[in-house]
């Protein structure tokens, strides 16, 4: 787990620099030292580092300071703390303003290790979650860009006929290879996305589908279903402006409770 992560100690002890940087770089790690904390410093404003391990206690610059530097600067850099007994006080309330955890001196290698991977794990959850927020934020662009570009959606046209490549529930034909549905005999003017998410429903029709099923198939990457149920309820409300008699009231694409949204077909609708 440590291969390649970028791993920042700042100590002002020669020897827990030497044996720090040995424990990690024996393990993948990509370490960099730093003997106080204007050295961190400058370090931190050079280049991103996945984690730093931090002394709390340094002459000049302390560790609370090196901290404060580290959330402006580089804010995804997971910090943990090294404390002796006698400033653990303070090592918990740099944790208040920030610090993920603490380990306290002499550390043993496995708490060591423990530890960053524990950060580690906390620094993938907070990218993947800037990850989702900016594909909340291109579908929501994307969205407005096409209410302000989409031709009216009156233009009607005969199903053509496809020896394959052809979806159909109910009243609703997909032709996969052209890139086309139907609501009976007439064109659905449809986003790249809408179109992915109506064929997933056309193709598993009378079957509820989670959101982060949906956001798979439709977008192309893996959500929680409560990530997933925002980004696919946008959707949602589009599709049913599209095919139902009465969005307010859907009866083709249903909502079912606790288990995500299902498209009826017409033979099954009460």
């Amino acid at each position: 787990m440590l291969q390649d992560v970028r791993l920042l100690i700042v100590d002002d002890e020669k020897a827990m620099r030497v044996s720090l940087t040995e424990i990690f770089s024996l393990r993948g790690a990509q370490v960099t030292a730093a003997a106080d904390g204007r050295e961190a410093v400058e370090l931190l404003n050079q280049r991103d580092f996945d984690l730093m391990l931090l002394d709390l206690k340094m002459p000049g610059m302390s560790g609370i300071q090196v901290l404060e530097v580290a959330q402006k600067v580089r804010p995804g850099t997971v910090v943990i703390l090294l404390t002796a007994h006698a400033t653990l006080d303070s090592a918990i309330s740099a944790m208040r303003r920030g610090a993920f955890d603490y380990l306290l001196k002499p550390c043993e290698p496995r708490a060591l290790i423990a530890g960053v991977e524990r950060g580690l794990a906390k620094r993938a959850e907070f990218l993947r979650r800037q990850n989702l927020v900016g594909l909340m934020e291109q579908t929501m662009s994307a969205l407005k860009t096409e209410a302000t570009q989409a031709p009216p959606a009156t233009m009607t046209s005969t199903l053509p006929l496809a020896p394959e490549g052809i979806l159909r529930a109910g009243d609703l034909t997909v032709d996969m290879k052209k890139r086309m549905a139907f609501l009976r005999d007439q064109a659905l003017t449809l986003s790249p996305t809408e179109f992915s998410m109506l064929a997933h429903f056309v193709r598993e029709a009378d079957r509820a589908i989670s959101c982060s099923e949906l956001v798979r198939e439709s977008l192309g990457y893996e959500s929680t279903e409560q990530e997933a149920r925002p980004v696919i309820r946008v959707h949602i409300h589009r599709l049913r402006q599209k095919i139902e008699p009465d969005p307010a009231n859907p009866k083709r694409l249903v909502t079912v409770r606790a288990a995500g949204y299902m498209l009826v077909t017409e033979t099954n609708q009460t």
